[in-house]
């Protein structure tokens, strides 16, 4: 059964790393590099897995591969670190486990090996986070006790390309991490097409990401444009929300003091409310 939506949205880590025509090679390095193994392409079979995620989701897409059919690795690439990522990666990796697993054989008396999973989260943000750290689905169990389940997901803070916490040199993930720098300092959120375009020729200038970024260079501005419109729409909503949680205190607050009869001017000053606003509120407590 094969996982791949030619709708699937795809960011520029997840091209890399997987759609792109060198995603197989550019993979198996990036995986060496965090785990230390040591695979080469013309001596593995390697299948990519793809699952289809809902709207939002689909912009920090895992890259998920299945490794000479024994190993089944899923690595994101992370702005901001979720710490529900190991039970996304419970629902992902089960997922994949349903398409691999014969429907005749789960009830068969004889075990049905699957492959072994391995979870990473390449992380590249402005907080200031270790070098390594992981994720454990046990963390969100209301009590932590002997349970059977667990699933650990390994956080590599590559945020600094010089300081790459990796096992084996990886150069496309060095090179990567580089790209990422350049458009974060060269972003202009008033002509974001413009600063995404600039920061292709600039690294295509130096080196970096070249052969990819000359071959694709429109389909990366399309990936960097959504990805861009996706993170400022959430920082909006978040703001929003914000405001809204503010204004609901001002609210009660200034309805505790109408009740104890403080002066408008007084309620005014200490909520930040509008003369209006709080007659309005004078008007509806004496109308219930």
């Amino acid at each position: 059964m094969s996982f791949i939506n030619r709708k699937y949205k795809d960011s520029v880590f997840t091209d890399l790393f997987g759609s792109d025509r060198d995603g197989k090679k550019n993979f198996l390095e990036l995986y060496n590099g965090l785990s230390g193994s040591d695979y080469k392409l013309e001596e593995v079979s390697i299948e990519r897995k793809v699952i289809e995620q809902s709207l939002y989701k689909t912009y920090n897409n895992d890259v998920s591969w299945e490794i000479d059919g024994k190993l089944i690795v899923l690595v994101e690439h992370q702005s901001t670190i979720n710490e529900n990522m190991p039970f996304r990666c419970l629902e992902y990796v089960t997922r994949i486990y349903e398409g691999i697993f014969p429907q005749n054989k789960r009830y068969a008396e004889n075990v049905f090996k699957i492959p072994n999973p391995d979870f990473y989260v390449v992380y590249i943000g402005k907080k200031d986070l270790p070098l390594e750290q992981e994720l454990r689905l046990s963390d969100a169990f209301y009590k932590k006790d002997s349970s059977s389940l667990e699933l650990i997901v390994k956080v590599r803070n590559c945020t600094n390309p010089r300081m790459l916490p990796i096992a084996k040199d990886c150069d496309i993930l060095k090179q990567y991490c580089q790209f990422i720098e350049i458009v974060e300092r060269t972003f202009n959120k008033r002509f974001p097409k413009r600063s995404f375009k600039k920061a292709i020729d600039t690294a295509i200038s130096q080196g970096i990401l070249s052969d990819y970024l000359d071959r694709k260079s429109r389909e990366v501005t399309n990936m960097l444009c959504a990805k861009y419109d996706y993170k400022m729409d959430i920082a909006v909503k978040q703001e929003e929300a914000y405001e809204k949680g503010v204004q609901k205190k001002a609210i009660e607050a200034a309805k505790k003091m109408l009740v104890k009869n403080y002066p408008f001017s007084d309620i005014c000053e200490i909520t930040d409310l509008s003369q209006k606003q709080v007659k309005e509120l004078y008007d509806e407590l004496h109308k219930e």
